[in-house]
């Protein structure tokens, strides 16, 4: 969950600069003010303004998810972070939701690679007549071990598909291969790997 702090590739001082954005009401902008420069209580008062709408955000997001309350500390921790950088071109409201939408997109991305990986174990640890609750180090040691003996392009797209989350049509437009490529690649590593695992 921590991971999520150092996460997300959107600007969070960048705001909607188009001449339609609404201007941000007289109080907020005082509040953002006296927030900018560190004062308590202005902090304060944002999150207790704020905090309804962001959880009340991620459950409209997540549904009943167990983390929405720890979520909602890093939707300010991070907010706060970036408050200096955030120049008021839209409400503060506006501006959070943002950073709601992208800590959720941080999670979500998080727990899809998080599945995959599990997933891979799972996939070597059947191959070598393993349980799943013996994957630990040495089952990761294992895989590493057999993945480096693949061919580089083979290799690549599983490292991709079952480490990073990605998709099959995500991979295809990295590679800039067509998608049937891909999925022979990847049917190929499935294939080597599990010769491999049984000592072929």
């Amino acid at each position: 969950m921590h991971d999520l702090l150092a996460e997300g590739s959107v600007d969070l001082g960048d705001v909607d600069t188009r001449a339609s954005a609404p201007a941000m009401p007289e109080h907020e902008l005082r509040l953002l003010e006296a927030a900018r420069t560190g004062d308590a209580r202005a902090l304060r008062e944002i999150h207790d303004t704020y905090a309804q709408q962001v959880r009340a955000h991620l459950h409209r997001l997540l549904g009943a998810d167990p983390d929405v309350d720890d979520l909602v500390q890093i939707v300010f921790v991070r907010a706060f972070s970036a408050i200096g950088r955030f120049r008021g071109g839209s409400s503060l409201g506006t501006w959070l939701y943002r950073i709601t939408a992208n800590t959720t997109h941080n999670l979500l991305r998080q727990r899809y690679r998080r599945h995959r990986l599990q997933a891979a174990l799972h996939w070597f640890n059947q191959g070598r007549g393993a349980h799943l609750g013996g994957a630990g180090v040495d089952a990761r040691q294992q895989a590493e071990a057999l993945l480096q003996r693949l061919h580089p392009d083979l290799r690549e797209v599983f490292v991709l598909y079952y480490y990073e989350g990605l998709t099959l049509h995500e991979i295809a437009e990295i590679y800039d291969k067509p998608l049937s490529t891909i999925g022979d690649r990847l049917s190929r590593a499935r294939k080597r790997l599990q010769a491999m695992l049984h000592g072929d």
